[in-house]
């Protein structure tokens, strides 16, 4: 094991989620924000939260990718060598998390490296992080460890990579890789506009993808989701950027698994961009009380969010537990989220069971804590959608804890009326 060697201690982080819904026949529409129904949102949460300020930090005046760039670190070229193809803002973010590698947790690392992508002007999601602190500075060491934890996963599209090193204050190193596993390729487009303005989303697959959805999530309100265009491996939108303030654009693909965020980028109209992700408690999370087990609280937490937002609770329905727990085992066994994991995609694991409801949704998520779980879905405008539908009726929830500490959650709505 890489832990028992002498002198590295790994550190790894993940912050991985994924949404599935299937309509049946019966329209199915976001749920806006019912007037005056909605509660203030207390700032008691169960979990600290750190502080992840930064100085003022310039934004790229464009996000899109590639940007194909070796290691500016000759000593880490061989930990490229089997990350991936090198890439100039992964090393960025890389260099930024080693440089402040003693100052944050695992959660948190995860948290910065999705803000810098953004800022940074990438659009790759679901990153994954190995760390470690060393002395001396080993490069054979490096190599066959990051190669080793590189191979746990297989690509579903192409892996990228950035690496850095920083030396600490008591002399040591800290090491940080950064991976990607990129599906799709984005044009340029602005990070910054007016208000009313007009962009365009342009996007080259990749993968084979069935079907493409832009889910825009405005500073206030619900998330939208708009019209797209595949033409051979390309998709394309367009959509306007109405008010003030940080819009979130993601772009979902039904890849194999199952429909996944594929890409994602931030646009800020008319204010200064932040300089540091939203460390604000979010809607429920404060439910998810940490003398709860994982289920419950995560269960807890959704509902908490649906009456912030005014929309009916859900019925906990032990068969859903089940069928969730069944597939959260499955994503851990593998070592990946995903919505299909070789016994079907969720309507079908769902009819299989007996139960027969007009429509059902699912979420998959990866991270430290019910809390950080939470957070994940409610920032992801494909999952607080499904969250949030006013159709839902039953929910079943599982969260199994993995070798590594890391939680693999599974959310099973469906609609039973």
């Amino acid at each position: 094991m890489l832990g028992n060697r002498p002198g590295i201690w790994p550190v790894w982080g993940f912050f991985l989620l994924s949404a599935w819904l299937q309509p049946s026949c019966v329209p199915t529409s976001n749920v806006p924000l019912p007037p005056g129904k909605a509660k203030p949102l207390s700032a008691k949460s169960s979990e600290k939260t750190p502080n992840l300020t930064a100085p003022r930090l310039s934004w790229q005046e464009n996000t899109f990718s590639p940007r194909p760039a070796s290691s500016p670190d000759p000593r880490l070229e061989v930990a490229e060598s089997v990350c991936g193809q090198g890439d100039a803002s992964l090393h960025d973010v890389a260099d930024w998390l080693a440089t402040h590698f003693s100052e944050h947790d695992g959660a948190a690392s995860i948290d910065l490296a999705n803000f810098h992508l953004r800022r940074l002007g990438a659009p790759y999601v679901m990153p994954r992080l190995w760390s470690a602190q060393m002395s001396p500075l080993d490069e054979q060491m490096i190599a066959e460890s990051v190669g080793s934890w590189a191979k746990q996963r297989p690509a579903l599209g192409e892996y990228r990579c950035g690496v850095a090193a920083a030396e600490l204050k008591d002399g040591t190193f800290a090491v940080v890789v950064i991976q990607a596993d990129v599906l799709v390729d984005v044009q340029p487009i602005p990070t910054q506009v007016e208000p009313g303005s007009w962009l365009s989303l342009e996007a080259q697959l990749l993968v084979s993808a069935t079907e493409a959805t832009v889910l825009l999530l405005p500073p206030v309100g619900p998330p939208r989701q708009l019209r797209t265009k595949i033409e051979g491996a390309t998709i394309k939108a367009r959509f306007p950027i109405e008010t003030a303030g940080t819009w979130l654009v993601q772009l979902m693909a039904s890849v194999q698994g199952g429909p996944r965020p594929v890409a994602q980028l931030n646009v800020t109209a008319g204010i200064e961009p932040p300089d540091a992700p939203d460390a604000q408690p979010v809607p429920g999370e404060e439910a998810a009380d940490a003398k709860l087990d994982y289920d419950d609280a995560l269960f807890a937490a959704v509902n908490a969010a649906r009456d912030f937002q005014g929309l009916p609770q859900l019925k906990r329905n032990r068969r859903l537990d089940a069928l969730a727990r069944a597939h959260s085992e499955a994503m851990m066994s593998r070592g990946r989220i995903s919505h299909d994991t070789g016994q079907g995609d969720p309507a079908y694991r769902v009819e299989r069971s007996g139960l027969r409801p007009k429509a059902t949704g699912e979420n998959v998520a990866l991270a430290g804590s019910p809390v950080r779980l939470h957070r994940a879905l409610w920032g992801s405008p494909s999952h607080r959608e499904n969250m949030l539908l006013r159709r839902w009726n039953e929910l079943g929830v599982a969260v199994i804890k993995g070798e590594d500490n890391l939680l693999y959650a599974t959310q099973l709505y469906i609609d039973s009326d």
